[in-house]
């Protein structure tokens, strides 16, 4: 069955809800396809930050139906000479800036063949120079919604930039992390899944930031105590900090990108973790 005219279009974004910029993404793809399905995925990608929406990005697309258009936005390089893509993976397509910010997710679900954008039938009739989500990306997803062919949009591409995900790094006895993401919550998303933690935590952890030893593991929010960090692992399967009815962030003062150190118990010593006092 050609489901082509009910295939979603989710639209990830940097562009915050203060402009007016998410409303006219969505006024031009409903322009092109008035029965478009749009989904807001986020539009609080941290400004220009490429990991953040590439974290964002590879973490929600499993929950998404097959055959999901995704429409990614944070591009910093824009009116550069950084191309404009389609990426079609196995399961979904991609629409952005090839500027790494696909290539996570893309790169898990399966790439199956990628398009340099160049075709200017399938873009408005004038293409700023600041606005390619709205001139180039939104159209593209539109018409991609409406039944288009992928590989109408202009010719193969075989060189995507790669953005390798933060990995921790390996220390004398221990890790040094970093934070992925900060929910609305509060709670701290760090780059460690739970099979890394899972050995910390067998034998006794103890994760180090700004000077604030955490030791306590709960499995769910409720289990913990008030006022008092802990870590769990969070739906997207990453370990976090956070603390039960409060703002973990705000509490350890604690921002994206910054580090945070894993040791067993009894053998933190964070002067010994480079770059650290």
């Amino acid at each position: 069955m050609d489901n082509s005219s009910i295939r979603p279009i989710a639209l990830l974004t940097d562009f915050g809800h203060i402009d007016t910029f998410v409303g006219v993404l969505k006024g031009v793809i409903l322009s092109i396809n008035p029965k478009a399905a749009i989904v807001d995925l986020c539009h609080a990608v941290a400004p220009r930050d490429i990991a953040h929406g590439a974290f964002l990005l590879d973490t929600s697309l499993d929950y998404f139906p097959k055959g999901t258009i995704f429409c990614v936005v944070v591009d910093p390089g824009v009116g550069s000479s950084r191309r404009a893509v389609l990426v079609e993976t196995r399961d979904y397509v991609m629409v952005g800036p090839d500027n790494g910010i696909l290539w996570q997710a893309a790169r898990r679900n399966g790439i199956q063949q990628a398009v340099h954008l160049t075709d200017p039938r399938y873009f408005l009739s004038s293409v700023s120079a600041t606005f390619h989500g709205r001139d180039m990306f939104a159209p593209v997803a539109a018409h991609l919604s409406a039944g288009m062919d992928p590989a109408s949009f202009g010719p193969p591409v075989r060189d995507l930039i790669s953005l390798a995900a933060a990995e921790p790094v390996p220390v004398e006895n221990g890790l040094i992390l970093a934070v992925h993401h900060i929910d609305t919550f509060g709670n701290i998303c760090l780059n460690l899944t739970w099979e890394r933690f899972a050995p910390f935590l067998s034998q006794g952890f103890c994760l180090t930031v700004n000077h604030i030893h955490i030791t306590r593991y709960c499995k769910t929010y409720g289990l913990a105590p008030e006022n008092k960090p802990f870590v769990l692992t969070s739906s997207a399967g990453y370990m976090e900090i956070a603390v039960k009815n409060a703002d973990a962030a705000a509490m350890l003062n604690v921002c994206r990108n910054d580090q945070v150190i894993l040791t067993l118990q009894g053998r933190h010593n964070p002067a010994s973790i480079p770059g650290k006092k």
